[in-house]
């Protein structure tokens, strides 16, 4: 439940200038607030703050009114959002969705420092003891002694600016509305204007205002946060990437956004496909901390698309890193009913690995409690309890708690559940065809890309070659559905990386093919900027290999790409006779070609509560019968049971060159 502060709370929304204070009383009366006004008139409608503490929302809700905050410390004026009684959204989340992108890793504002200025100005404002005059003596002492860092260290911006400029011009000074903020608070009380409700206008100087949406947070102490909010709209047809970008106001955002920005080019040139990446998500916690989620990257072979892609993938690895604690079980497998995912059932580390540096894992106890959440299996529908560390990217956890390492293969979003349970579980079937290829020296077949490839693959084929990497397309035989496609390219190792690849399955060949060919087009080319850049150090051998991008770099000298040479070696099969299925993928196509193999898939939905108002869902596939990818060599794991029983025995591979 939202937080219920006292109807006395003592809130300073600060003060207006003279002039303007007469002429909004002359025009609403005691309609509109502008002040502690204790008690509250009945026929307030309207509450107006300039440069608010936290404690105006609280203030604002206890009471029952409609508030405006209004922030004159800003570089541009910056006016709302409206908070509304009963609705969840308004001051609250905005003040910490801007707070996230100001004290985001890369701002100059330390996390610790910044929240310590906060709570300094709130607890000034909200108690009796805290006066205006104590909060800044407060704020230059943390100044004086570098509370930032060493001593003499500068004040970062953000601690400097509250301590010469906000605080300066709280309850202290006059600070002036300007006419077109006293026009938008006209609007609200005689239109009953709601332009402001999750909204922030940014007042240009050139007259004009730039709307910045606010995605109310997961959950917050004072409205209750998302989880009481509806959903909106899905997203627009067409490739218009500007009512793309729109309709995600509020998760693409420089200023209140989840995601401040996502950039867009054509790696290889005019008239090719796009690829995308977003900036690293902002998640913030009910305390005010916040962490950044890994960043986004699309393709497509329009511009929307890429956009497209790339978002949808920041905000999976956003909303499974926030996962509900309302939904997690502590128990051990027995204490739970019905169908349990076993974690013992998945393939284990190398005992020996336990404990060796950059493992991070421990074997399952049985008998300590461990978090579960449920999921529904994809073939029956039914109930099972899923490990939680295998459904969500990050989460708070105790050494022996860590079975298991936290990778996004098997995490999608799709414009619906059934949309994003679909690509996750093709994610991992992709996956384990690979695996399963490569940990075995698995043969291939190669793909002759003849004349009845589509035109737009055949421009994209001559754009890669031409700027020097030679491009292969092999089918992987070991894939549990329809067709798996590798799309390699394979360079000099001096320009171009000795092996980059693109993965997808698909129930039609053309289709996987396809998939393969846009991720390759993508992932070569910024891997080829890397090589060039000489920035990341190389991995000498496998057990080098530590993080997620060691896996791509193992494989930039041309001398690491005999790896794949039995891959290659599989013979040919024309394009042309492939054989293309009459119906497209469906989930539960998908689901019944698995079951019939004894694979079974649990999904999760791990779509948080704010990811939950927009037009994305978020699912988690967990299989333990699907080889898991694992990033870094002292994560290797065995093979799965389902490999084992077909009687497939493993060679001593180099590591595997899945990165993302």
């Amino acid at each position: 439940m939202p937080e219920q502060p006292s109807r006395t709370a003592e809130v300073d929304p600060g003060r207006l200038d003279e002039a303007t204070r007469a002429r909004l009383r002359a025009e609403f009366g005691d309609r509109l607030l502008l002040g502690p006004a204790l008690p509250v008139p009945l026929t307030a409608e309207l509450a107006v703050a300039v440069n608010p503490t936290a404690g105006f929302a609280r203030w604002a809700r206890a009471n029952r009114l409609r508030a405006l905050p209004v922030d004159l410390s800003a570089a541009a004026p910056l006016v709302g959002p409206l908070a509304v009684p009963d609705r969840p959204g308004g001051p609250c989340c905005a003040r910490a969705r801007r707070g996230a992108a100001e004290r985001a890793p890369g701002s100059a504002v330390p996390e610790r420092v910044a929240r310590l200025v906060d709570d300094l100005v709130d607890r000034g404002a909200e108690h009796p003891s805290g006066t205006p005059e104590r909060v800044a003596r407060l704020v230059d002492d943390l100044l004086d002694r570098g509370a930032a860092g060493p001593p003499g260290t500068p004040a970062p911006e953000r601690v400097a600016r509250p301590a010469g400029g906000l605080l300066d011009r709280l309850p202290s000074a006059a600070a002036a509305v300007p006419e077109r903020v006293a026009r938008l608070i006209g609007d609200l009380l005689d239109r009953g204007a709601d332009d402001l409700v999750d909204h922030v206008a940014e007042l240009t100087e050139a007259g004009g205002v730039l709307w910045h949406r606010v995605v109310p947070l997961p959950s917050c102490p004072v409205c209750g946060g998302a989880a009481a909010a509806g959903a909106r709209p899905g997203l627009p047809d067409g490739d218009d990437v500007d009512a793309l970008r729109a309709a995600l106001a509020g998760w693409l955002d420089p200023l209140t956004g989840v995601i401040a920005t996502v950039t867009a080019h054509r790696p290889l040139g005019p008239g090719l496909p796009h690829a995308a990446t977003t900036s690293p998500p902002r998640a913030v916690d009910t305390r005010g901390a916040v962490r950044t989620t890994p960043v986004g990257r699309g393709r497509g072979a329009t511009e929307r698309d890429a956009v497209l892609t790339a978002v949808a993938e920041a905000v999976e690895r956003y909303s499974a890193s926030l996962p509900d604690p309302d939904r997690l079980v502590w128990a051990r497998p027995s204490d739970l009913d019905g169908d349990v995912l076993d974690p013992r059932e998945f393939p284990q580390l190398d005992p020996l690995s336990y404990g060796t540096p950059g493992s991070g894992c421990v074997p399952f106890d049985r008998r300590l409690d461990h978090p579960w959440v449920r999921g529904t299996w994809l073939d029956s529908g039914g109930p099972v309890w899923v490990p939680a560390v295998h459904a969500y990217l990050a989460m708070p956890l105790l050494p022996e708690h860590r079975i298991a390492q936290a990778t996004t293969a098997g995490l999608a979003a799709g414009a619906d559940p059934d949309a994003a349970a679909l690509r996750a579980v093709l994610e991992l079937v992709e996956r384990d065809a690979f695996h399963a290829t490569w940990l075995t020296g698995g043969r291939g077949r190669y793909v002759d890309l003849d004349d009845t490839l589509d035109e737009d693959l055949h421009d994209l084929v001559g754009a890669l070659t031409a700027l020097g990497p030679a491009v292969e397309v092999h089918t992987l035989p070991t894939t549990a559905y329809g067709t798996t496609a590798l799309a390699l390219a394979l360079g000099d190792g001096r320009r171009w990386p000795g092996a980059a690849l693109g993965l997808a399955a698909d129930r039609s060949p053309r289709a996987a093919i396809r998939a393969a060919l846009l991720e390759l087009a993508t992932t070569a080319p910024a891997l080829a900027d890397v090589l060039r850049t000489g920035s990341p150090a190389i991995p000498r051998t496998s057990a080098e290999v530590r993080t997620p991008f060691d896996h791509a770099t193992l494989y930039f000298p041309t001398s690491a790409v005999p790896a794949f040479d039995r891959l290659r070696t599989g013979g040919t099969t024309p394009l042309s006779a492939l054989p293309e299925p009459a119906f497209p993928t469906t989930r539960d196509h998908l689901a019944a070609t698995l079951s019939t193999k004894g694979i079974r898939v649990a999904l999760v939905d791990v779509t948080s509560a704010d990811t939950a108002t927009g037009p994305f869902r978020v699912v988690r596939a967990v299989s333990a019968d699907l080889q898991p990818t694992t990033h870094g060599y002292a994560h290797r794991r065995g093979l799965v049971a389902r490999h084992r029983r077909a009687g497939v025995v493993p060679g001593e591979r180099p590591a595997h060159p899945l990165w993302h």
